[in-house]
């Protein structure tokens, strides 16, 4: 749209591990029985990146965290837990990682871009210019929290998505007919004003 990109999440296609929502998978790491040993699908991740040769995901230089969104469920922060050893046969340090700060308010699979996070001074989009995205999906699993005196319980509670990293690029543009688009009657998030006189839905 004109300064605007609209980006949809989808996992509907047969070859994803995530198809509708639906990803769950096993947690090696978890004791033998362990009834609660599955990761399963939490939420998603949308960075913008800077050029589409980026390497690291954490690097502000590189990406940058444009939207969050996770199933309402009562989980928002997720941590992992990682070991640093101590000095000369001192006992191992456990430091939590913040992974996740999660709006915890329900799956969106669809936002509006209209700033870039990398421009210096006016941040609004630039029409006609190459932007580039990356999605991840995440999944959560939390058999026991972690103790640190013992190590035991869970130290791995966020597993990200990391073989289907994809680069999304979008071109903002005016979309009318003399430029092979379209007149549009409505914006990103219109929609019908509907009432409900019964039933569910």
């Amino acid at each position: 749209l004109d300064k605007k990109l609209v980006l949809l999440l989808t996992n509907d296609t047969a070859s994803s591990n995530n198809k509708f929502l639906t990803y769950s998978e096993k947690d090696l790491q978890s004791p033998p029985g362990e009834a609660d040993s599955m990761y399963v699908f939490e939420g998603y991740k949308v960075y913008q990146i800077a050029e589409p040769n980026f390497n690291d995901l954490t690097d502000p230089d590189q990406a940058r965290l444009i939207f969050q969104s996770d199933l309402n469920n009562g989980i928002s922060e997720i941590y992992n837990w990682e070991k640093f050893p101590g000095d000369l046969g001192a006992t191992p340090v456990y430091i939590p990682t913040l992974k996740v700060d999660g709006a915890d308010k329900g799956v969106s699979s669809s936002l509006a871009v209209t700033e870039d996070q990398f421009a210096e001074g006016d941040r609004n989009l630039v029409n006609h210019k190459t932007y580039y995205f990356v999605a991840i999906a995440y999944a959560y699993n939390n058999y026991q929290q972690f103790n640190t005196l013992d190590a035991s319980g869970q130290k791995s509670a966020y597993l990200e998505g990391r073989r289907n990293v994809l680069i999304t690029t979008g071109i903002p543009r005016i979309p009318t007919p003399e430029f092979g688009g379209i007149t549009l009657n409505a914006d990103y998030g219109d929609g019908a004003v509907i009432t409900r006189f019964d039933g569910e839905g």
